[in-house]
């Protein structure tokens, strides 16, 4: 029989657990989880910030945005065997939109077709050579004034295409971007008629 004071099986040489061992592993739980909460929280409020001027940079590019109002009109040269000028009128899209530049610095025209992409002049400074494409672009204010197209303004905008190489001759596609530094970009593509005339709509 053994003796009532030893202590054997599973029960030798246990000890309990204390209460300031408790406190320091319930600490170290709280100081993790409040790690982890902190960046969790950084990441959303980071997270909502790019959304938000996401949201603010696609509101601004809808609200600066010009079109095309009325035709695209062509001129011939005096043989009429290709296009001179291309002009077309520019407006806010919405009354409430907000200005769009279009000075020298603050608007891009280009001009695109089968055998040239060119960046246009303003103002026109061609150098005379035959073989270098080169087009400009001016602009004059029929309702308004100044560089910037307010809500209610309109703009002439006249393409000169007489030193691209070659020239734009008749049944040909071509297309002109005008691309503001805020805002979208206006797209005219027509194609050019089986016949040329001295003036002509362009469809």
């Amino acid at each position: 029989m053994r003796p009532l004071g030893k202590v054997t099986g599973l029960h030798a040489n246990q000890r309990g657990i204390t209460g300031l061992e408790t406190a320091i592993v319930l600490i170290a739980f709280v100081v993790v989880a409040s790690v982890f909460a902190f960046a969790v929280l950084s990441t959303g409020l980071l997270s909502s910030e790019k959304s938000k001027e996401t949201v603010l940079g696609g509101l601004e590019e809808t609200s600066s945005t010009i079109s095309v109002r009325g035709s695209v009109i062509g001129d011939s040269n005096s043989g009429k065997t290709a296009i001179d000028t291309v002009k077309f009128t520019l407006s806010s899209a919405a009354q409430a939109s907000d200005a769009v530049d279009l000075s020298t610095t603050g608007v891009v025209v280009t001009y695109l077709d089968n055998n040239q992409a060119i960046n246009c002049e303003n103002p026109q400074s061609f150098d005379g050579d035959a073989d270098t494409p080169e087009c400009s672009w001016s602009t004059s204010w029929i309702i308004g004034s100044g560089d910037l197209v307010d809500p209610g303004e309109q703009v002439d905008m006249t393409v000169t295409l007489t030193n691209l190489s070659p020239l734009l001759p008749k049944s040909r596609e071509f297309t002109i971007q005008v691309k503001p530094n805020k805002g979208a970009v206006v797209i005219v593509n027509r194609t050019t008629p089986p016949e040329l005339k001295a003036i002509m709509e362009l469809n």
